[in-house]
């Protein structure tokens, strides 16, 4: 690796550390670091667990809305390339092609919207540390993103900053529906999620936007799947133990496998939804079954 990127030239270079930037951004990474988040954070602090889940909440909220701007917009993406990827050695080549792929649609951008919405949710959230350096690295973190769209030339920079824009705009609105004295309404979160990804579904329908359409159908089987535990099992789930490593490998492995799987196609559109309800219901119900396990030994 060190070799290879010894014969990148400076473009090259810069292109090719975006590129693994902007994975910070993508909507599968956010989703299993908030999972990880939600098994694993009570270990160090009581309140990862539902700042993780109302991080879900807010995540799929805010890809719900992108997807009835996108749909709604329409506008096609930047198609000029700042490198030729063909010229990089390696597996770098195949990589960076890929993350400089400009099918969809461009306004706004779902990576400085999810990042926003995301990393500002928990910087906001989250108790472990101090404050300013939580502050800090979500800041960071939204810059350095939302700057990799443009360094990658997937995105104009109104479509990045409108994304920060709404990004901030859906955490405050997130925060302040899910926030209710000392209580966590994350079922709440979802439900708004819920309204905004039929939304976004109605509006690909009716552009004829076949993969947004899809893309719809699994922001609203995850709000209804992760509204309907936390509605039914919210307290109890905050309560419940970290997650163990083996039931962590299991419950990521299959709550993973259904969710690639809706996105990829595989299951139609009512069964993109399905898969999508029972992922996040895996993904949110799995200390419940840490808790059984336990009692069991």
């Amino acid at each position: 690796m060190l070799t290879a990127t010894l014969l990148l030239t400076p473009a090259e270079l810069v292109v090719t550390t975006f590129a693994f930037v902007t994975l910070f951004g993508d909507a599968w990474f956010l989703v299993v670091g908030l999972a990880l988040g939600y098994w694993i954070g009570p270990r160090s602090d009581e309140t990862t667990r539902p700042a993780a889940a109302t991080g879900i909440a807010i995540a799929t909220l805010a890809l719900a809305v992108v997807l009835a701007a996108k749909s709604y917009t329409a506008i096609p993406r930047p198609t000029a390339m700042p490198i030729d990827p063909a010229g990089l050695p390696g597996t770098l080549a195949g990589f960076v092609a890929g993350e400089l792929d400009s099918g969809g649609f461009s306004f706004p951008s779902g990576h400085a919207t999810g990042a926003t919405a995301v990393y500002g949710s928990l910087g906001l959230l989250l108790t472990v540390g101090r404050r300013r350096w939580r502050h800090l690295v979500a800041g960071g973190a939204i810059g350095l993103i939302s700057l990799s769209r443009l360094v990658l030339g997937v995105h104009y920079p109104r479509d990045v900053l409108a994304g920060m824009a709404l990004g901030a705009g859906l955490v405050a609105g997130g925060l302040w529906v899910v926030r209710d004295g000392d209580r966590w309404r994350v079922d709440r979160g979802f439900l708004l999620a819920g309204v905004a990804a039929v939304v976004g579904v109605v509006v690909a329908w009716q552009g004829g936007h076949a993969e947004e359409l899809r893309h719809g159908m699994i922001g609203v089987g995850t709000a209804v799947g992760g509204g309907g535990v936390w509605h039914q099992y919210g307290e109890r789930l905050i309560s419940a133990p970290a997650v163990s490593v083996p039931i962590v490998t299991g419950g990521l492995g299959v709550a993973g496998g259904l969710w690639i799987g809706a996105y990829e196609g595989l299951f139609g559109l009512f069964g993109a939804a399905v898969a999508s309800a029972v992922g996040v219901t895996i993904i949110l119900g799995l200390p419940m079954v840490e808790s059984w396990a336990q009692k069991r030994t």
